[in-house]
């Protein structure tokens, strides 16, 4: 017995002896229970963003230059050609420095007047409704070049020939209702169809459209798209779509039956 109550007090100054050391390593009390700012520290860094991303305001999108304006030749290209190189509905034709010379004389200014609101029978930006101010000033000056004359800015003399008077036609608003083939037909295919220039048919001439209607959607489409006599390739749309130009066929044939 007395063995074993020796042999018990030893362990039970051992316990004790290895508390208080732990107690001591440890910083014991309400110390121990309390935050340690090493491991927050390390808790946020481990749950920090990798990279911060931009979104919003600051987009890629809004950084990107914009775009540069295209130059004369091209817009002219695109949407003067038609009616300038054939001379359709009174449109001066590229290179004729006789019918050039009279309007540089007006100046610049009112040649980019009429350009820009439309004049005679030439519809507002000749069609070209996505081109900037530049642009369209970038191909009267191409259609100047070719003709050998040059505009002075500031001028707005009155014109030195008398104004090609509008067609009646231009003048009557379409009866049917109005659709996207409308609103495509006013920007692009107007210039001609209103007017017959270059031996277009006219938009409510009925003799002229039976014999075409006859051929059927198909045949008058695929001219549309590739062009076909004096008109251009897709009429001057260029951003037009297969089913933007059936839409404006479709819609000059109901105005034309």
């Amino acid at each position: 017995m007395t063995t074993f109550v020796g042999v018990l007090a030893v362990l039970v100054v051992i316990a004790f002896a290895f508390y208080f050391i732990a107690h001591s390593v440890t910083g014991g009390g309400e110390e121990a229970s309390g935050p340690d700012p090493r491991m927050e520290a390390k808790i946020l860094e481990n749950i920090a963003p990798i990279e911060n991303i931009r979104v919003g305001g600051s987009s890629a999108s809004q950084d990107a230059a914009p775009r540069a304006a295209r130059s004369g030749s091209d817009v002219y290209a695109a949407a003067c050609i038609a009616c300038h190189a054939t001379g359709a509905a009174g449109a001066p034709k590229t290179g004729d420095k006789a019918a050039w010379a009279p309007r540089a004389a007006q100046g610049m200014d009112t040649l980019m007047q009429h350009t820009l609101n439309g004049f005679n029978a030439m519809p507002p930006k000749g069609t070209c409704a996505d081109c900037s101010e530049e642009e369209l000033r970038n191909a009267v000056q191409h259609l100047l070049k070719e003709a050998g004359v040059e505009a002075k800015g500031g001028q707005a003399s009155a014109p030195a020939a008398a104004p090609v008077a509008a067609p009646a036609a231009a003048a009557a608003e379409p009866a049917a209702a109005s659709g996207k083939g409308k609103e495509i037909y006013q920007a692009s295919c107007f210039a001609c169809h209103g007017t017959g220039a270059a031996g277009a048919p006219k938009i409510g001439d009925q003799a002229a459209w039976a014999p075409r209607i006859d051929k059927g959607m198909d045949t008058l489409l695929q001219h549309s798209i590739n062009g076909f006599n004096a008109m251009p390739p897709k009429g001057t749309c260029m951003a037009c779509s297969d089913e933007d130009l059936k839409a404006a066929v479709e819609y000059m044939i109901s105005e034309s039956k």
